[in-house]
């Protein structure tokens, strides 16, 4: 498949030995995602994130096709398969996370009324029909493993026993959930959906609009991305 220049960024030429890795910016400017707390919406916390991810990947010696940056609907299955063209060894897709509506409280901002929860912290996803799933599986713990070493907490309110949760559980400790989202068993790589906090948690919101944050974040990723794709 052809690389559309409105979808993915230049393949920069590095060094032979590098992986190369997709990071995908979750949903686009026509359907942004959620909504954090204070009304902004969540692709704009994903694209300023998955861009400082690609740049610290890149520092580290890494290829990367940074797809969707530009805001464009690609498509759910045309993102891994852009992945996949470019032979990507990783495949990242980068999130914000929400909560469902019966675990949200209402609040005033700027005269607006708004919703907030209570739930904080990131999460990770990985898919059992990706063929490559115990690599993703340990993709997603080497990140998670670094985000914690930095003093990041998981959440586990995806465990909830309602409609829309209900999320089996990979590993309790990292935070490490099980989910056939399209992007991961459509991944013909290693695959992971990191969900980097819940922008719906008035606390979580501010922090992760922070460069400082977004900066912590993506070394997590950077450092996890050498140590998954290293290992056997």
């Amino acid at each position: 498949m052809r690389l559309p220049a409105a979808s993915a960024s230049l393949l920069l030429a590095l060094p032979l030995h590098a992986a190369t890795i997709a990071v995908d910016v979750g949903h686009s400017l026509g359907a942004p995602g959620a909504t954090s707390a204070y009304g902004e919406p969540e692709f704009f916390y994903n694209r300023a994130l998955a861009q400082e991810v690609a740049r610290r990947l890149r520092g580290a010696g890494h290829l990367v096709l940074l797809i969707g940056a530009d805001g464009e609907e690609t498509g759910l299955r045309p993102r891994p398969e852009l992945a996949a063209a470019a032979r990507a060894d990783l495949f990242l897709s980068i999130h914000h996370d929400s909560a469902q509506q019966r675990f949200l409280k209402p609040w005033t901002v700027d005269g607006v009324q708004r919703w907030y929860t209570d739930f904080s912290g990131y999460s990770l996803f990985v898919s059992r029909q990706n063929p490559r799933f115990a690599a993703s599986a340990a993709c997603a713990q080497a990140i998670s493993r670094q985000l914690q070493s930095r003093g990041f907490q998981r959440t586990l309110h995806h465990t909830a026993e309602v409609a829309g949760e209900g999320r089996p559980l990979f590993d309790r400790a990292l935070g490490v959930y099980e989910a056939d989202f399209a992007v991961l068993r459509h991944a013909s790589m290693p695959a992971v959906l990191f969900e980097a906090g819940v922008i719906l948690n008035r606390d979580d919101a501010l922090r992760l609009a922070r460069p400082a944050t977004r900066t912590r974040l993506a070394e997590a990723v950077a450092a996890a991305a050498g140590d998954c794709l290293a290992a056997p």
